[in-house]
């Protein structure tokens, strides 16, 4: 088996585009956690993110999928209701690698993907080539029609220079569940040539992106490893660390995961307040802290543990500071580190009440570092939902 030199932000994703993606999961036996079967089927690989995009959601694992945004407790489906639509390229790199979809993003017009190409060096080592930005304003359902963004001036799309995409996640939805993301924007870390610092840049459809000048960031302001946005207070954000999530109160972020796989133990949740842009925190004591999602009553937290939540207040946002055990399976599903939580609609509670609706809740696991060290497989890792119809987290896929 070849080498494998990491480049990439994710150790996994690397790992898995050279054994193959699959949208399916093996036989798992029956495992059984805290007495609830998992599904034997779903989504695997490494994942990092879920966007809205029309009137869908999509994720990627080298490949790109999609669903509508139709929550289940209307659409009454629940898992297994992923569907695989077109890829930017079918070019595939040395040794037959077929081109992978890394990075999501949208805006209110388009999506957009990351792409990277693999080649083999001399060393006989795989490692990407180029990592193309492309666009589309079709429809997934009917197969999407992808164009390459133009390159900004100067630029290129070799591996080292197109970096990462991203969007500010601004995301309404009112009380009939009809959603609107027209203040969504979407962004690019790109290097003119690799001599260049990386510069911050805005999606503009397939036109040449275009520099942003004078972002606003919350914590360390540092344009040339921004990784992350978010809309609040009429403004967007942004950020040299991943986790990043809003409501009409506060704006939440971490100072824990980064690029180049720089992950550390930082359990502190940071905040701001629509009337108070001082920066706040509180120590969840919750591991290190990768990714958050708000919903109306409970943030939900991705740690390099699993799973965890933390109350927030309903009228003012602030955490009250004590990690709360997760709702039925919720602790013990996912063991592993977990980059990516979302939450269908921040309007409804995290969980399933008598007298109130739910959201539908999502989470990513894979693992990170070597996987002799994990207590995890393979197969543990991707995509798992939680429906307020099933009150339990399960795996989730096509």
């Amino acid at each position: 088996m070849k080498k494998l030199i990491i480049n990439s932000i994710f150790l996994s994703a690397a790992f898995a585009c050279l054994v193959g993606f699959s949208s399916c999961h093996d036989d798992i036996y029956g495992a059984i956690n805290n007495e609830i079967e998992l599904n034997s089927s779903g989504l695997q690989g490494d994942m990092h993110s879920i966007v809205h995009y029309k009137n869908y959601i999509l994720t990627c694992n080298g490949d790109i999928f999609y669903k509508t945004n139709e929550p289940s407790t209307t659409k009454g489906e629940y898992n297994g209701q992923w569907e695989k639509t077109t890829s930017p390229t079918s070019e595939k790199g040395d040794n037959g690698i077929p081109a992978t979809t890394y990075f999501l993003a949208s805006d209110s017009e388009y999506l957009y993907a990351l792409t990277y190409i693999w080649v083999e060096n001399d060393d006989g080592e795989n490692e990407p080539k180029t990592a193309t930005i492309y666009a589309t304003n079709s429809d997934p359902a009917s197969g999407l029609a992808w164009t390459k963004v133009e390159n900004i001036s100067g630029g290129n799309y070799s591996f080292e220079n197109a970096k990462v995409i991203f969007d500010n996640k601004y995301f309404y939805v009112d009380d009939n569940n009809s959603v609107s993301i027209a203040n969504r924007e979407a962004y690019a870390r790109i290097r003119a040539t690799s001599a260049d610092s990386y510069k911050l840049y805005k999606l503009r459809g397939s036109a040449a992106p275009a520099e942003v000048s004078n972002p606003t960031f919350v914590g360390e302001s540092d344009s040339t490893n921004a990784i992350s946005a978010c809309y609040f207070n009429s403004n967007t954000y942004f950020s040299r660390y991943y986790g990043m999530t809003s409501n009409t109160n506060c704006l939440y972020y971490t100072k824990t995961y980064t690029r180049s796989n720089n992950v550390s133990t930082n359990s502190s949740l940071y905040y701001i307040t629509a009337s108070d842009a001082t920066e706040q925190s509180v120590d969840l004591d919750a591991g290190g802290l990768l990714s958050i999602a708000a919903a109306k009553d409970y943030i939900l937290l991705g740690t390099s543990s699993g799973l965890s939540r933390v109350k927030i207040n309903e009228t003012t946002g602030i955490p009250d500071g004590d990690p709360s055990s997760m709702r039925s399976n919720g602790n013990s599903v996912i063991s592993e580190y977990v980059f990516m939580v979302f939450v269908l609609n921040p309007n409804k509670k995290e969980g399933s009440y008598s007298t109130e609706e739910g959201t539908d809740e999502y989470a990513a696991s894979t693992i990170y570092g070597s996987i002799r060290s994990s207590s995890d497989s393979w197969d543990d890792t991707g995509l798992y939902a939680w429906y307020p119809a099933k009150d339990n987290w399960n795996r989730d896929g096509d």
